[in-house]
C-alpha cells in the first residue's frame, strides 16, 4: 500500500494504523492545509458510505467504533442520513417512464421535497444549537468550578505563608569626636559602646574647610597598626561645626584604646594630616 494513498488515509481515518504514523498524519494535518483539506473530503466520503450502508463490514465496525467516540462525526452522520432520506424514493411510488406528470404535479412535488429537505435541515441545526448550548454550559460550569478552586488554593496559600519577618534596622551608635587641643596631653574622647550595637558613627570635628576629600584610618596603637580605612570622605556643616563622618562595624572594636588619624586632600592633589583623634573604647 502506497504512503498517504487514499486507502491508507482511510484506514488513518478509521483507527487502522500504527500509533506511531498516526501522531506523523495528526502533525501533518497541523501544518499541512491542502493534506487536511484531503482529509476531510476522505471523511465525508467515508459518512456518506456510512450513512448510505454501504461499508464492508470490516470498515463498518471500525468507522462506528470512531464514530461513537466523535460528536464531530456523529453531527456530519446525522445530517448525511437526513439528506439520504429526503433524496431516497420508494420503488413502489415510482412512475412509468412513458407517463410524463403535468408541469403543475412537476413544481408541487419539487417543492414538496424542498420543504422537506429544509424541515430536515432545520432539525439539523436546532438539534446542533441544541448540543452547543450544552456543551456551552458545561464549559461555563468548569471554568467557574475552576476559578472557585484557584481562588480556594490562593486563600489557602495566603493562610500557610510564613508572616514576614520584620526588617530590624541595626542598632547604631553615633558619637561626636572634638579635635585634640595642641600642646595639651590626655584629650581623649571615650566612646561607650552599648550592647547589641552593630555599627559605630564618629563624626570627627574638623577646623577647616579647605579639603575637597579626607580620608580616616583607625590606628591600633598597642598593635602599632592600621585596623581600618575608610573611602573617599565629604565634609558637611550643621551650623557652625564642621563634621566628616565615617561608620565602623562594631564588632571591629575592642576594649582599648585607638587613634583615628584624619587625613586631607588639597584640591591640587596634595595630601596634609588633618589631625590625630584619640578614643578609648568602652564595651557595656
Amino acid at each position: 500500500m502506497q504512503p498517504d494513498s487514499d486507502e491508507h488515509l482511510g484506514r488513518y481515518l478509521l483507527g487502522d494504523v500504527p500509533d506511531a504514523e498516526a501522531e506523523r498524519l495528526d502533525e501533518r494535518s497541523i501544518t499541512d492545509e491542502a493534506f487536511a483539506l484531503r482529509l476531510r473530503l476522505l471523511e465525508n466520503d467515508l459518512v456518506d458510505q456510512y450513512a448510505r450502508g454501504e461499508l464492508a463490514d470490516v470498515s463498518l465496525e471500525r468507522f462506528g467504533r470512531v464514530y461513537r467516540q466523535s460528536p464531530h462525526l456523529r453531527e456530519k452522520v446525522l445530517f448525511a442520513e437526513a439528506l439520504h432520506a429526503v433524496a431516497a424514493k420508494p420503488e413502489s411510488v415510482r412512475a412509468p417512464a412513458r407517463i410524463i406528470p403535468a408541469p403543475g404535479q412537476f413544481r408541487w412535488r419539487s417543492l414538496a421535497a424542498a420543504a422537506v429537505l429544509l424541515l430536515a435541515l432545520a432539525g439539523y441545526l436546532g438539534l446542533r444549537t441544541i448540543r452547543l448550548r450544552d456543551e456551552l454550559g458545561q464549559l461555563e460550569a468548569r471554568r467557574a468550578a475552576t476559578e472557585r478552586q484557584n481562588a480556594q488554593l490562593q486563600q489557602e496559600l495566603e493562610r500557610a505563608r510564613p508572616a514576614p519577618t520584620p526588617q530590624l534596622s541595626p542598632v547604631t551608635a553615633t558619637f561626636l569626636v572634638r579635635p585634640p587641643r595642641r600642646g595639651l596631653g590626655g584629650d581623649t574622647t571615650t566612646i561607650p559602646l552599648p550592647r547589641g550595637a552593630e555599627q559605630v558613627i564618629l563624626r570627627l570635628q574638623v577646623e577647616s574647610d579647605d579639603y575637597t576629600t579626607f580620608w580616616a584610618a583607625l590606628r591600633d596603637p598597642p598593635a602599632a597598626r592600621i585596623v581600618w580605612r575608610s573611602p573617599d570622605l565629604q565634609s558637611e556643616a550643621t551650623g557652625s561645626v564642621r563634621t566628616v563622618s565615617f561608620t565602623l562595624p562594631a564588632g571591629s572594636l575592642l576594649d582599648q584604646r585607638y587613634s583615628v588619624e584624619l587625613t586631607g586632600v588639597a584640591r591640587g592633589g596634595a595630601t596634609e594630616l588633618v589631625g590625630v583623634y584619640p578614643i578609648r573604647v568602652v564595651l557595656e
